[in-house]
């Protein structure tokens, strides 16, 4: 059984008479009458005082036995070892510089116990050498053992070789009061149980995490399965350099106070790839609690991140090379029935998504997000794109959003019952500040910002001008991989069709959480798949590679003061743009059901709106017929009601609507059913072939060289000519692979060889990911470009390996015929 330091410390003044760490911390107060005094040279070791409990070997020195011994001089190869078991021990450094040429300067052998204490004033350095052959520590605490750090001297540990301090399985360590320096090669401070600060001042630089708590369960002999790997931090000014992570804890990380400075691996500006060492700020394998404390940190990989999060406390100021708070499951900020806006401040001012989780949940606080992809996501990569897990809850706090993708963004619903609430989001084609998959439930708190408006909800809103952009792609959230290539993919409707759906096949399966699936072989010559898509960095909520936000039909730019009145001309809220917005939607507990609301730029008006609520039961996102600002009975056809075309999965403001009408009215591509025409769903190889092929006029024979592609299929004619004009490609000897999901690039690809492939470039340098482009495709890729006919998936993000969907293709051909 481990003893409590406390414990420990308090039986060993009691039984040796030792002073106070207080009072014991002054030099003068050491004498031979209450401690031993040891003083190191190069060549011996001389002792003398209260406790014999040591012995001494040429410049190694044991201990032995309960007592406080002091510890000064200068030696380039010694050593303090306390013996095994041996407890209530207190080190005090007093002016010690120690060197070991082969192990730690300093050991705690198994199941010992010791307080090591450095005197007032005192400065004290501890080390291995680069050619020591034991590659643990400069201070090591073995199995079972227990070390305490204090006193108000100065302690700098040199892990040349490895770690600074490192405590083996079962091991505690417990820092507080001390200036506690440590420069290691690999790990600063680390300890596979139990890791305490409590205070001092702490500053670490690590080639590998500085501080850390990560049981060695790997070990195939001894492997170890009772460390707990948790670190605990309550206090102290802590400030850490390391090229991997800053603090790692496999088990739970718990932080309630303290001044933290962590930069990773040189910070968010830093370019790393998928096998680069993990570089996060705050990290856990179980659960990061943070109720506490004053944060500064710069990482390259996500700032903190964790199964579950918690954020109910401290002011956090974040910039990240990807997420800035990431929770695989649970991330919660704020504590659940607080009305603070102010506590836990959050500042994100740069990282690719702000606040990502499973479920993510917003009770109080404030929280300025900057960020260049999403806002907040609910995703999850390995729960596909699609999960009734996913959600976005906010009940209070103050939450202010800059996206330079979508804003609020959820791969399933959100809610909002409380708080402020004011997201900008893209406002391009695939983003906006409000973007989901499930349902948008509106029950109160205060809400500005534009994209889709709520479906559910107790708490009236207005939306002015047109919708913005929602996603369809699961808000680009996960990085997923997977592929369903090779599965029944459902054309455009034939009339032909026979069993299964209303056109007689079966219905396309999900993309991954981003949107994405790998996509199968190339469209010429086998090409491979892309690789899975990178994140991208930076947070300034530029657009960077992405088209220019749309202009704006309400006349709102960058700067633009908007301005919402009531009917008796009272304001209820204003604000400054932060780039074009499409729309404008506004809720509060002001905005009444049935009344109505101005909206303002720049002191004009710009439309008003009557307050409804949202009613649509959806489960696509999408709002229900007449539930847009579309006229009732608007676009009604052959006699069905519903949205657009008589889809009931297509709102008239959806950003995808015109497109819809474009090819249904034009006869190139018909819903799965009468009322539905999945527009987030996959398009296939055969059905972007049969697209065009209706494009041409419809003159070729229902023949094939592919042995994959029956003369009987809907689609054997229109690949038959696709082939034949050159417009598309085998993906083998022989092989066409119909139902394949088609990617962004081969779909840029034949579009291109249709138009002729016209001599045409764009720059496409602002895109991170253009290296994931095919050598066939990247002509057509920039003439898309160049044409406007493909834009990114984010600021920085091209996706060429992407998949397209059906909405994505109908835009896409409506632009092309506009050539």
């Amino acid at each position: 059984m481990k003893k409590k330091l406390l414990a420990a410390l308090l039986a060993s003044a009691l039984a040796a008479g030792m002073l106070p760490t207080s009072a014991c911390a002054v030099s003068s107060a050491y004498t031979s009458s209450n401690a031993t005094l040891i003083s190191f040279t190069d060549s011996a070791v001389t002792a003398d005082g209260k406790y014999s409990g040591y012995e001494i070997e040429g410049t190694d020195v044991s201990i032995t036995a309960a007592g406080t011994y002091v510890f000064s001089g200068d030696c380039d190869d010694g050593s303090i070892t306390v013996k095994k078991g041996v407890t209530g021990v207190t080190l005090v450094l007093n002016g010690l510089t120690l060197t070991n040429a082969d192990s730690a300067a300093i050991t705690l052998n198994k199941t010992a116990e010791a307080a090591l204490i450095a005197a007032a004033g005192s400065e004290n350095t501890v080390a291995d050498t680069a050619g020591a052959n034991d590659e643990n520590a400069a201070v090591k605490v073995k199995s079972g053992a227990s070390l305490s750090l204090s006193g108000t001297g100065t302690l700098t540990a040199c892990g040349n070789v490895k770690n600074g301090i490192k405590g083996a399985s079962d091991a505690v360590i417990t820092v507080d009061e001390m200036t506690l320096n440590i420069e290691a090669a690999d790990d600063g401070l680390s300890c596979d149980d139990e890791l305490t600060i409590k205070g001092g001042r702490v500053n670490i630089t690590a080639g590998g995490d500085a501080v850390k708590a990560s049981p060695d369960t790997d070990d195939t002999e001894n492997p170890d399965t009772t460390s707990l790997g948790s670190v605990t931090i309550s206090g102290g000014t802590i400030t850490l350099e390391a090229a991997e992570d800053g603090v790692q804890a496999d088990g739970d990380l718990t932080i309630s106070g303290g001044t933290f400075a962590v930069t990773a691996n040189g910070g968010h500006t830093t370019t790393i790839s998928d096998e680069d060492a993990s570089c996060k700020g705050l990290k856990a394998g179980k659960t990061l609690t943070v109720s506490g404390g004053t944060f500064t940190v710069d990482s390259a990989d996500d700032a903190l991140h964790a199964n579950d999060v918690t954020v109910s406390g401290g002011t956090l100021t974040l910039a990240s090379g990807d997420d800035a708070v990431h929770a695989d499951n649970d991330l919660v900020v704020g504590v659940q029935g607080s009305s603070s806006t102010s506590n836990p401040k959050i500042s994100i001012t740069a990282s690719c998504e702000g606040l990502e989780g499973t479920t993510v949940s917003v009770y109080s606080g404030d929280i300025d997000v900057v960020v260049s992809d999403d806002g907040v996501n609910a995703a999850n990569s390995e729960l596909g794109e699609h999960s009734d897990k996913f959600a976005i809850n906010i009940a209070g706090g103050d939450l202010y959003i800059d996206a330079g993708s979508d804003g609020l963004d959820s791969n399933n619903d959100i809610s909002i019952t409380g708080g402020r609430v004011e997201v900008y989001g893209a406002d391009a084609m695939m983003d906006a500040a409000i973007d989901y998959d499930g349902t948008f439930t509106l029950s109160g708190g205060t809400l500005f910002g534009a994209g889709m408006e709520p479906g559910a909800g107790t708490q009236a809103y207005i939306a002015v001008g047109e919708t913005s952009p929602s996603g369809g792609k699961g808000g680009h959230g996960g990085m997923g991989g997977g592929a369903n290539g090779g599965q029944d993919m459902t054309p455009p409707n034939d009339a032909g069709g026979t069993a299964g759906t209303a056109n007689g096949n079966p219905r396309t399966p999900p993309a991954n959480a981003d949107g994405s699936t790998t996509p199968p072989s190339g469209d010429q010559n086998g090409q491979q798949s892309g690789a899975r898509p990178e994140k991208t960095s930076g947070g300034n909520g530029q657009q960077g590679g992405k088209p220019t936000n749309r202009e704006s039909a309400l006349g709102i730019e960058k700067g633009s003061v908007i301005t919402v009145q009531d009917a008796d001309g009272r304001t209820l809220y204003t604000a400054t743009a932060l780039g074009s917005m499409s729309s404008v939607i506004f809720s509060s507990s002001d905005i009444k059901e049935g009344e109505t609301y101005t909206v303002l730029v720049d002191g004009a008006s710009v439309g008003t709106a009557t307050a409804k609520l949202g009613t649509s039961s959806s489960s696509s996102g999408s709002l229900g017929p007449d539930q847009n600002g579309g006229q009732p009975g608007s676009d009604r056809q052959n006699g069905q009601q519903g949205g657009v075309s008589g889809f009931q999965d297509v709102g008239q403001n959806d950003w995808f609507a015109s497109a819809v009408r474009y090819v249904t009215g034009k006869s190139l591509m018909n819903g799965e059913s009468t009322t539905a025409f999945a527009p987030n769903e996959n398009m296939s190889r055969a059905m972007l072939a049969t697209v065009l092929y209706r494009m041409s006029g419809e003159t070729a024979e229902a023949d094939s060289s592919f042995r994959d592609v029956s003369s009987s299929s809907y689609y054997a004619a229109a690949v038959n000519w696709a082939s034949s004009e050159g417009i598309v490609n085998g993906t083998g000897a022989d092989v066409f692979s119909p139902n394949a999901s088609i990617t962004r690039e081969q779909l840029a690809a034949m579009l291109y060889r249709y138009a002729g492939e016209p001599s045409v470039s764009a720059d496409l340098s602002a895109y991170t990911d253009t290296v994931d482009i095919s050598p066939y495709a990247s002509k057509a890729v920039e003439w898309c470009v160049a044409k406007g006919i493909l834009s990114g998936e984010s600021a920085t993000r091209l996706a060429p390996q992407d998949t397209a969907t059906r909405a994505e293709c109908a835009a896409m051909l409506q632009r092309f015929a506009a050539l």
